[in-house]
């Protein structure tokens, strides 16, 4: 019944669609402006061009890794102990397949993060610290993202179970949740590689 409870739970807080209520403070659909992505690369690209879009672009960011963050800590602190790691898993299908938006979501970078974040402060740095360097030396949000989500399971393996990182070792399938995580990132990102291959792909 716990484990129930906390996949509806944190499928429905991942369907909550930042980008999309947070554009329409400025009038902007982004489901019909620029690539049609509701996540914070499409945010920054449409409604970034002057500093309020900017502050917009900014809080979507906060908005979708805040979902997993929250969802990751309410199931540690209410949940059973594999909890955690469902609540991650179902935050980020939520964020990929909302509900509301009858299925049409982000690409589940920003939540994905914030799940790491949730799960151990460590990993979370560590996986945002490879983005955040790609970004600043591309700024190409669809590199800088597959980046960090190529490592991140990897990442998480010398991780499980150690007492080195402090109260809050990782749960023995972390790794495996990484990792269908990191497949379903490449996945919803099969249009960027094609022009990144071709050379077409959009910067910030």
């Amino acid at each position: 019944m716990t484990h129930l409870v906390t996949i509806i739970a944190s499928y429905l807080l991942g369907s909550v669609p930042s980008g999309l209520l947070l554009t329409k403070l400025k009038g902007i659909d982004i489901r019909k402006a620029g690539s049609g992505n509701i996540g914070f690369s499409n945010v920054m690209r449409v409604a970034g061009t002057d500093r309020k879009g900017k502050i917009l672009g900014f809080l979507t960011l906060i908005g979708d890794m805040g979902k997993g963050i929250l969802a990751v800590k309410l199931a540690a602190r209410f949940g059973a102990p594999l909890d955690p790691v469902l609540s991650g898993l179902f935050v980020f299908l939520g964020h990929l397949y909302p509900v509301w938006l009858r299925g049409k979501g982000g690409k589940g970078v920003a939540t994905g993060l914030g799940v790491a974040l949730g799960i151990n402060l460590l990993l979370g740095f560590l996986a945002c610290l490879p983005w955040a360097l790609l970004f600043l030396l591309t700024r190409t949000p669809s590199i800088a993202s597959l980046g960090s989500f190529a490592i991140l399971p990897v990442l998480s393996i010398p991780m499980v179970n150690r007492s080195w990182i402090g109260n809050h070792p990782l749960p023995p399938h972390t790794p495996l949740l990484f990792l269908i995580m990191g497949i379903l990132v490449f996945l919803r990102h099969r249009e960027n590689i094609k022009r990144l291959i071709s050379g077409k792909e959009n910067s910030i």
